[in-house]
């Protein structure tokens, strides 16, 4: 792996990784473009750049989290990880060539269907005070389902919350909370498979992978929490059309 692809595959991981757009879709495309092996080491690296960015942007929410464990934010993430980890795990197990792209374009195509319609989201009226536990479960099958290459995590949580009348920003903010122990997750699986695999590793590309997607990571949170402010996340469903007719030439 080159620093130059490391470079590359590090600001699509942190760029597409909050944006509603599916990160391990884009960086299954950059990679089939660039003609490159998957390394495992630096997707390692990658999640980890990429969960400091979510850490040092929420900062605040998380350390409040910290001191009260069992306040009703951290019990919706805990609720939603459930289904989530469950999910992932089965599907890892039972559907391992569907994690590996080749659904990539019905990925896609789901998550353009769900960014058009999330603008007919009836008025949000809920925060996360409000917001029932139910829903967070029901979120967290929905973030599990999301393991599919195409699917946004991002994107099919916050619609989802949404349609349950979760005001914009609460969405945006439990979605990102949430995707902290998935990340972690992640690194855990592809630090067994790591392990496994017992090849050499080239460190300053991995490095510099994992600075990048911290510095786009934390670039990209900043965008999507402006734009949910007007919580008009359809404008990305043109964009989405891209991937998905270039995952269907490609693959």
């Amino acid at each position: 792996m080159t620093v130059f692809c490391a470079f590359v595959l590090g600001i699509v991981q942190g760029f597409t990784e909050f944006l509603p757009i599916s990160s391990s879709g884009h960086l299954i495309l950059t990679q089939k473009l660039f003609g490159l092996q998957p390394d495992l080491f630096l997707n390692v690296a990658m999640h980890f750049g990429t969960l400091v960015a979510v850490v040092v942007f929420y900062k605040k929410q998380l350390w409040q989290m910290l001191k009260h464990p069992f306040c009703k934010k951290a019990k919706l993430v805990y609720i939603a990880t459930l289904p989530t980890v469950a999910i992932g795990f089965l599907a890892k197990l039972f559907l391992p060539s569907a994690l590996d792209g080749v659904l990539l374009p019905l990925g896609f195509a789901l998550t353009f269907v769900l960014l058009l319609t999330s603008q007919f989201a009836k008025k949000q009226k809920h925060n996360l005070l409000t917001t029932k536990y139910a829903t967070g479960f029901l979120c967290g099958v929905v973030q599990g389902i999301a393991v599919l290459p195409g699917l946004s995590r991002s994107g099919s949580t916050i619609c989802f919350l949404k349609f349950c009348k979760t005001k914009n920003k609460d969405a945006t903010e439990l979605s990102f909370l949430m995707s902290i122990p998935v990340i972690l997750g992640s690194m855990v699986l592809l630090g067994f498979d790591v392990v496994q695999t017992q090849t050499a590793v080239d460190i300053f590309p991995v490095f510099v992978g994992m600075a990048t997607s911290f510095v786009f990571g934390y670039l990209s949170l900043g965008i999507l929490n402006k734009i949910a402010q007007s919580g008009n996340f359809a404008n990305f469903a043109p964009y989405v059309i891209f991937p998905f007719l270039l995952s269907c030439i490609i693959l």
